[in-house]
């Protein structure tokens, strides 16, 4: 009984963050619609499309590699948080050759895929991709806070992305249209899955790990951290 009291209340803030999550990636959508009208959600939806198609990415190689993590912790801390910074690093530069390219290409990308009607999305796939550099570090810090036993911060961050999402589409959506709901998501995602970390003593060490991982990469290949 005691063991599954211990698991709803360890499960619960998981159950809260998918809704959070689920809520967060559509209410883009949602208020597209309502405010703009059907052609730009058609637009907006489209693109967002090709970007999500990536995701896939960084959950395998997480779930890949992240055993060996959760064994070096009990060799020791600095062996683990140094296993952790290298896969933040894998993460991070794999999104940002990845997300370049295709803004770069967003244009021929639009075109090639489906057609000249929806070319006005190309410069929204061009801005829109760099949220794939923070869904990239969200899924990879998120299984150290599982490992932490923090799901409780973990909804939070996820909470207060999804926050900031639906406040900056109030504001940008009516003077930008689709490219101000694109540039709010890529800042609520770099809010929920980095600068959050900076706010609670509990996850300085993940944000300074991950920042080391971002501006210093080569830093991961060192013995220490």
């Amino acid at each position: 009984m005691d063991v599954g009291k211990r698991l709803l209340k360890d499960s619960w803030p998981l159950l809260l963050s998918s809704i959070a999550v689920a809520i967060y990636m559509r209410i883009d959508q949602v208020m597209i619609k309502n405010m703009l009208g059907d052609k730009e959600v058609g637009l907006y939806s489209a693109t967002v499309r090709l970007v999500e198609v990536w995701y896939f990415i960084p959950i395998i190689i997480t779930q890949s590699v992240f055993p060996a993590i959760v064994n070096a912790k009990k060799i020791s801390e600095e062996l683990y948080y140094k296993r952790l910074q290298q896969l933040l690093s894998l993460l991070i530069w794999v999104a940002i050759p990845l997300s370049l390219i295709i803004s770069l290409f967003s244009k021929h990308i639009i075109y090639f895929l489906y057609g000249e009607r929806f070319i006005e999305a190309s410069p929204v796939l061009a801005i829109l991709v760099w949220a794939s550099l923070f869904v990239f570090i969200g899924v990879g810090t998120s299984q150290w806070f599982l490992t932490e036993n923090l799901q409780n911060l973990s909804f939070h961050r996820t909470l207060y992305g999804a926050i900031i999402n639906i406040i900056l589409n109030f504001i940008l959506i009516p003077f930008f249209g689709i490219i101000g709901a694109s540039i709010s998501t890529i800042i609520s995602y770099a809010i929920a899955a980095y600068f959050s970390l900076l706010f609670n003593k509990k996850t300085l060490k993940i944000f300074r790990i991950t920042s080391i991982a971002f501006f210093y990469p080569k830093l991961s290949l060192q013995k220490k951290i």
